[in-house]
């Protein structure tokens, strides 16, 4: 009798010991106390996951076997944060130990109790690493959509220029792989690339210059919110529709952008239809919901050709004379319709260049030149030329991580 009793007060105990950890595993909250990384395991050596707001509120499951750090739900995932940022809610110290490798146990996540404000980063992971870049994909919020996108930081100390790389086509034509920015990563820039809202996974719907453009404008928050960059060097590159995007990007921001360049931009919306027909009633009708006789002011307001003197920042227009997509000409006008309202701006033609300039490194070369003049600091080399070996070694690593 006496032996039973025993046993079952053993049972008693470990039941209480399990519940406690129930308990504490469901009850431990914390909130942080300053902006914070959340990374992807127990120590500052592990990936940054994102980076969270003060005031971020988390559920935590687990402790590192130091317990210097708490493993918290985010967003669908698990990440690490320091316990020495946090304020905790709940017996902390009865959560269980894991390590990295742990898988995540099954609950619901609970999402952050802030409102996410536009620039805020959902997600952050690295897909590749060279010697001197870390390569991440990105999911931040824009207008409250979840927008899909690229960032690239490099991996030593200090600040760094940034540059916006705004990617060509609409909706999941020509939506970015993850490797268009190399050269502008592995010649020091933390590199940031939206997909668009209705493109590339995101949220929304692509509009071709409406209100898409806030997925470009909201990046500034988001850069600003990066602590190794120089937010006095910010630049912005701009390709086909990546250009029209640069342009009304550049009108609305003003000096924030430091220096900007296009290749195969679209300038001029009607000068593009009479050039193609087809658009009236296709893309336009689609991505805008209307066309150049029913709605010209929502094309003037998409065609920089109509506003060119309100682009203060120093532009270089870079097009192929032999652009079957886009038309140089389209390049030709804004060129001279900003020279004459007294704005900074140079126009390279390339001989037999085709759209995109795909046959001359996608006009990057000329573009980190351009880059140069307004960014470049001692100890910075923007050459193309001599860059050349770190990228080429760079899009072998990037691509074959992103399995091409």
């Amino acid at each position: 009798m006496a032996r039973r009793v025993f046993i079952l007060f053993l049972a008693f105990l470990l039941w209480c010991g399990a519940l406690e950890r129930a308990l504490a595993q469901e009850s431990v909250m914390v909130t942080t106390t300053t902006l914070l990384r959340l990374r992807s395991g127990p120590g500052t050596d592990y990936p940054e996951i994102t980076l969270l707001e003060a005031g971020t509120t988390l559920s935590a499951f687990a402790r590192s076997a130091d317990s210097a750090w708490l493993r918290v739900r985010y967003s669908g995932t698990a990440g690490w944060l320091a316990i020495r940022y946090l304020r905790i809610q709940g017996n902390w110290q009865a959560l269980p130990v894991h390590s990295a490798t742990d898988p995540i146990p099954e609950g619901d996540a609970v999402a952050p109790s802030a409102q996410p404000k536009n620039g805020d980063i959902l997600s952050l992971t690295l897909y590749a690493q060279t010697n001197a870049t870390n390569y991440y994909r990105l999911t931040y919020y824009s207008d409250g959509l979840r927008i899909n996108g690229f960032l690239t930081e490099p991996r030593r100390e200090g600040t760094f220029p940034a540059l916006i790389y705004n990617r060509g086509g609409n909706r999941d034509v020509g939506a970015l792989r993850g490797y268009e920015f190399i050269p502008f990563a592995e010649a020091g820039f933390v590199v940031v690339a939206s997909q668009y809202r209705g493109g590339g996974g995101s949220e929304g719907f692509d509009n071709l210059g409406g209100a898409d453009v806030n997925d470009v404008l909201n990046l500034i928050p988001l850069l600003r919110s990066r602590p190794n960059v120089d937010m006095s060097r910010i630049a912005m590159f701009g390709s086909s529709r990546g250009g029209l995007m640069t342009y009304i990007a550049l009108r609305r921001l003003g000096g924030a952008i430091k220096v900007a360049a296009t290749t195969s931009g679209l300038a001029d919306l009607f000068m593009w239809a009479r050039e193609r027909p087809d658009l009236e009633s296709g893309a336009y009708l689609e991505l805008i919901g209307a066309n150049t006789r029913t709605n010209p002011a929502a094309f003037r307001e998409r065609s920089a050709t109509y506003w060119a003197g309100e682009i203060v920042t120093p532009l270089l227009l870079i097009h192929g004379d032999a652009d079957t997509e886009v038309s140089v000409e389209q390049s030709r006008a804004l060129f001279n319709r900003m020279r004459a309202a007294g704005r900074t701006v140079q126009l390279t033609i390339i001989a037999g260049g085709n759209h995109g300039l795909l046959n001359f490194d996608d006009g990057i070369p000329t573009a980190l030149a351009w880059f140069a003049r307004y960014l470049q600091r001692p100890g910075e080399n923007f050459d193309y030329n001599f860059l050349k070996p770190a990228i080429d070694e760079a899009n072998a690593i990037v691509r074959s991580a992103l399995g091409f």
